[in-house]
């Protein structure tokens, strides 16, 4: 996890480490879609009636497989109004209290059961009379209250507490939960690797970066091998002394929501609380839509892109939404700053909604969790070497032998074109020449001009072609270069201290004794504005 943020406080930080989260999948019968699949598959296994009683049949056959399997192994099976019945997520936090934590046993096994009722798709029957007589029945698709079974269970893979929620009306639909987090914790404890777990985080681990290349060995090929046997275990029909499931039933596994973290673990809590602080103050700019567009990599649309800030257990949380999925920054637990990427959208990111590309969120994610830590830190300078700017200030000699001169910040539209080229939104897809006249119009006639100034930059490789394309971009020296000058010009080379001193010029001269106490108030407060904008490190 190499970016400029953890660049930036390499010397506070323990170390660093990105997984899965939170992630939710969903299974669906494609078959039992439409009306005209489920008449087809109700006829296939004998039926020539199609009524509510038809289907009825199968969930109270599959509540009888429950039920039964509750009384052979001896688990509880509750009825959540009557135990708790709190908000979403509730089921999962009291499953954890209770059972969870006094549970010591590896391998598959199954906590509980808490059936509840939920609003679903399904479908229905209702009769019409005919023409010259009688009457006839007609499917149709509804929305209704229907029983859900959530099974809580622990996966030898996956750890837990997992759980596979299931419908019991048609279509049948089912859904699988695991976190990331318990799988990483069950692969360390069969290797043998020493870590510390506080509050679904990893506070210290002996060997930090076995965290990353356990999540990457995570397949979504292996997920839906356990998805499988659970599934094969738990949706059954009741048949008397069997229960079984028919082959046409067979469920197709996609990607609802995934939760992509990255997790920085710094030395002092006191020190990532400050710095957590001064990302909060600082969300508003972050959460503009170009910058958005910048951390996600994508075009916006109008009225695609949102901030807020709010309480996360009871902690400040600031969250980007972007065309429905979102990213978010909190203070886990003092010392630990997590940026979380939340997946619902995978489409809008050109990823795949099929189970197998399951890595393929875990890159997205963590790149979007690494350009946010980047915007975090983009009004550092002390990443930055000392002599970097140097190069915008001496002339270059180019390949073909050509002498460049230095670009010239007495200019007030060099300084407009370098503002220009910081718009975040050029970082996600490159920017034309055309593009940025629009902006600078006022200080530039033509585009020959801007390209005149722009191969000054390029020169110098602070601006690059895209290959294949009419487009160039800024490398990533030439953002931190370009944002260090504009900085160090704004606040050193034309100082409002200037200004002020001149106002007061007369006076001082009329106090001669006081010269020294000003030149010593000047300096103190010159070099706390280099240690605030991190030019120079504290004594």
């Amino acid at each position: 996890m190499q970016n400029l943020f953890t660049t930036q406080f390499a010397d506070h930080l323990r170390g660093g480490y990105s997984c899965f989260d939170r992630v939710i999948i969903r299974g669906y019968i494609h078959k039992l879609f439409y009306e005209g699949g489920l008449i087809n598959f109700l006829r296939s296994v004998g039926f020539r009636k199609f009524s509510n009683g038809v289907m009825r049949i199968f969930t109270d056959q599959l509540n009888a497989h429950i039920e039964k399997l509750s009384r052979n192994l001896n688990i509880d099976l509750l009825w959540w109004p009557s135990v708790d019945g709190g908000k979403n997520g509730a089921k999962l936090e009291y499953v954890a209290k209770r059972y969870a934590r006094k549970c010591k046993k590896q391998g598959d096994f199954i906590y509980c059961i808490i059936s509840c009722m939920e609003r679903a798709r399904s479908f229905a029957t209702r009769s019409f009379p005919k023409k010259h007589g009688g009457s006839y029945d007609k499917m149709y698709r509804c929305s209704k209250m229907v029983k859900h079974y959530y099974i809580y269970f622990h996966d030898c893979l996956l750890g837990g507490p997992c759980y596979l929620k299931i419908c019991t009306y048609f279509p049948f639909n089912v859904e699988f939960y695991f976190n990331g987090h318990n799988a990483v914790r069950l692969r360390l404890d069969a290797e043998g690797i020493k870590y510390r777990l506080k509050d679904n985080s990893f506070t210290w681990v002996e060997d930090i970066e076995a965290i990353q290349r356990i999540a990457f060995s995570l397949s979504g090929s292996e997920v839906q091998k356990r998805i499988n046997y659970w599934i094969g275990r738990l949706f059954r029909f009741d048949k008397g002394k069997y229960s079984t499931c028919p082959r046409v039933l067979h469920h197709a596994w996609y990607l609802s929501q995934v939760e992509v973290c990255s997790n920085l673990i710094f030395k002092s809590s006191r020190f990532g609380t400050s710095v957590f602080e001064r990302i909060l103050d600082k969300y508003s700019r972050v959460g503009q839509p170009d910058s958005l567009v910048q951390i996600f990599n994508k075009r916006s649309t109008r009225k695609s892109t949102r901030s807020v800030q709010r309480l996360y257990d009871h902690q400040a949380c600031v969250k980007h939404w972007f065309r429905g999925n979102s990213i978010k920054t909190y203070n886990k637990c003092g010392f630990l700053i997590r940026i979380e990427s939340t997946l619902n959208s995978p489409k809008l990111l050109g990823l795949k909604k099929h189970l197998l590309y399951l890595r393929d969120y875990l890159r997205r994610g963590m790149e979007s969790n690494n350009r946010l830590m980047s915007c975090y830190a983009d009004v550092d300078t002390g990443s930055l070497l000392d002599d970097e700017t140097d190069i915008l200030n001496q002339a270059v000699v180019s390949a073909k032998g050509v002498k460049i001169a230095a670009p010239d910040l007495r200019k007030k539209r060099q300084a407009q074109l370098f503002k220009a080229l910081l718009n975040p939104k050029h970082a996600a897809f490159g920017f034309r020449t055309v593009d940025l006249l629009g902006k600078v119009s006022e200080f530039f006639e033509n585009v020959a001009q801007i390209r005149y100034e722009m191969q000054k930059l390029r020169a110098r490789g602070l601006i690059e072609r895209v290959q294949g394309k009419q487009l160039y971009r800024l490398t990533e020296s030439g953002f931190q270069v370009l944002w260090l000058k504009l900085t160090s010009n704004s606040h050193f080379a034309d100082p409002l201290i200037t200004r002020t001193y001149r106002k007061k010029a007369a006076r001082i001269l009329s106090q001669p004794s006081k010269m020294e106490e000003a030149y010593d108030l000047l300096d103190q407060g010159l070099t706390l504005i280099a240690q605030e904008l991190h030019v120079i490190k504290a004594a």
